[in-house]
């Protein structure tokens, strides 16, 4: 069974070796070529912490290996809701460890982060992590059509949210 832990400085070549991945960042936000250049997605894990807009954990096995990592951003305080976010590293795809960890995630949003909303924001195309976020209860609310661009074409973003009780 996985586990969450902080992200720490220490995890900083597992971060890179995720977020260099191509496989990895097909569907998602950053892409980093270098180890330096990675150090700008740990000083924004810092920042989420630091300014209470959200919190990431790395996510690990029983015997401490770096699986992928987890966690909030987009807190808005007043509107009681943030955005999910997950990846993990290409070996460690399809044996359900988001799946494992999701409850405890979705826990510490509505109680210790006092959210009403937790917001999934999937690129069109990555079918696993819709499916992850609907065994979870998540409902998909819609697609926006060519929303973002990104690797020089219009991408879909479906939108999934998922209301505490």
């Amino acid at each position: 069974m996985p586990h969450l832990h902080p992200i720490t400085a220490a995890d900083l070549p597992h971060i890179y070796s995720g977020l260099s991945d191509h496989r990895v960042t097909r569907h998602y936000g950053v892409h980093f070529d270098s180890l330096e250049a990675t150090q700008e997605q740990m000083e924004w894990y810092a920042a989420l912490e630091r300014d209470g807009t959200g919190k990431w954990w790395a996510i690990r096995d029983e015997d401490g290996t770096f699986l992928g990592a987890i966690g909030y951003n987009g807190l808005q305080r007043a509107h009681h809701k943030a955005e999910i976010g997950f990846w993990l590293l290409p070996e460690h795809w399809g044996k359900g460890f988001i799946g494992q960890v999701m409850p405890q995630v979705l826990e510490h949003g509505f109680t210790q982060l006092g959210l009403h909303r937790i917001e999934g924001i999937v690129e069109g195309g990555n079918a696993a992590s819709g499916k992850v976020l609907q065994r979870h209860g998540f409902v998909h609310e819609g697609t926006l059509r060519e929303a973002e661009w990104k690797g020089g074409r219009w991408i879909d973003v479906e939108v999934w949210g998922l209301i505490g009780g």
